[in-house]
């Protein structure tokens, strides 16, 4: 549970580590122990902000939660995200707890069950994207049960593979959505059941981590098409068009990033052109999360241990793997490579190459590998950058009983303990 009233002094600058005194990282260390989570809010809300003024507001700007659904994060972005993209019931719940609009939720995934669809149509999400011939049915028959309308999308899987997305989600066989060619019995039938759904428009999500303009550019054009395509084919209106997100992000240091003003560049021209061409209010969406996040968080564990071997020198922390599965190598191809390392307590040191291992018994419990660092000594405070997102959540907390970090939320300068620490007996 968040207590509100646990607030620390205020910090000089969340989300630019260098210009961070260290004594505020060590006042936090010492108040909340190691290691910890601090996400900058603010640095996130200037970043929507950022991405819909370049697109020249013709895009919402949708939160993904599944980048980081930490409840007082959620709170602070409620006001400035256009809506919040849920994959699960309990996305859908924190949602809820949250306070957002649930006008403004969008609601993916290939396993949504009974309860879960029951849920959101009771609750009203603004839409359920649909990704399958039973998960449509189904929601009609709920429709009828609660007699309130299904508002949908179609999450179509389209048969343009689009190449400049390193993670390809569309294009190819896979578990997400309806395939384009496979599209007609899913329209049809929600053409046929009026009285039950409201078809809201389509849902493409080519992939993640594209670091090329044009083929976000492309993607956004092919979406169009299949818009294009659908309402002269069937009669629907695509009010909504949810274009996905994937927009590239940098964790190593070498690391590039997409360049949103060249992305903007090209694709405003054509947002102008279809929105004013098509004669219908569109409601285009970019729904985004590590590209929001991952730069705003950072992951402070502390040296317990150091180590030669055989020619290679260790340093052991508290964190690790359990706490931040990304960083350790093993949440997926694409986050291979070192994050970002800072010795926060002696940066002025001289540097040494060594590898940062976390506290488990598993090999690939390792934070960096072969990196150069100002040569630590026990006790001192180790970050590991760009930890904002598919951090805590996304990794296996419960691995050898040891505590969970706690989450702080930086917030107009303030800080705040979204998430307390917890034990393996808390969750018994």
């Amino acid at each position: 549970m968040i207590n509100n009233s646990d607030r620390l002094t205020k910090i000089s600058s969340a989300n630019d580590w260098h210009a961070t005194p260290v004594a505020e990282f060590t006042d936090l260390a010492q108040h909340y122990n190691t290691p910890f989570f601090l996400y900058d809010a603010d640095a996130i809300i200037r970043r929507i902000n950022l991405v819909r003024e370049s697109f020249e507001h013709l895009v919402g700007i949708f939160y993904a939660m599944k980048a980081n659904p930490n409840l007082a994060l959620l709170r602070a972005l409620r006001t400035v995200a256009d809506g919040l993209d849920i994959s699960s019931g309990g996305e859908l719940e924190q949602a809820s707890v949250a306070g957002f609009d649930m006008s403004n939720v969008s609601f993916a995934g290939p396993a949504k069950s009974t309860s879960e669809l029951t849920a959101a149509i009771r609750l009203c999400v603004g839409y359920i994207s649909i990704e399958s011939l039973r998960e449509v049915a189904e929601c009609v028959d709920i429709s009828r049960q609660l007699g309130v309308k299904a508002k949908v999308a179609v999450r179509v899987n389209p048969q343009f593979l689009n190449r400049a997305f390193a993670i390809k989600m569309g294009g190819i066989p896979v578990q997400f959505g309806v395939d384009e060619e496979a599209l007609n019995p899913v329209l049809e039938y929600i053409a046929a059941n009026p009285g039950s759904l409201v078809f809201r428009g389509i849902h493409v999500y080519a992939g993640s981590q594209c670091f090329d303009p044009a083929g976000i550019v492309k993607g956004a054009q092919n979406c169009f098409r299949i818009v294009s395509h659908i309402e002269a084919c069937t009669g629907l209106t695509c009010e909504t068009i949810n274009l996905g997100g994937g927009f590239g992000i940098a964790h190593t240091e070498n690391d590039r990033e997409l360049e949103l003003k060249f992305l903007a560049k090209e694709l405003v021209p054509i947002l102008h052109d279809f929105c004013d061409r098509s004669g219908t209010k569109r409601h285009v969406i970019f729904e985004l999360g590590r590209f929001l996040t991952a730069d705003a968080g950072i992951y402070v564990t502390r040296v317990i241990s150091s180590k030669e071997s055989r020619g290679k020198t260790f340093f052991i922390v508290d964190g690790g793997l359990h706490h931040h599965l990304a960083a350790a190598g093993s949440f997926g191809a694409m986050l291979r490579g070192n994050f970002v390392l800072r010795n926060l307590s002696r940066p002025e040191a001289p540097k040494v190459r060594c590898s940062i291992a976390g506290s488990s018994c598993n090999p690939t419990d390792l934070l960096g590998v072969d990196v150069e660092l100002p040569r630590p000594e026990h006790g001192d405070l180790i970050a590991v950058l760009r930890s904002g997102s598919y951090g805590l959540t996304a990794s296996p907390l419960l691995f050898l009983g040891r505590p969970t970090p706690a989450e702080l939320i930086c917030h107009q300068g303030e800080i705040i303990l979204g998430r307390r620490p917890r034990t393996i007996i808390d969750f018994n």
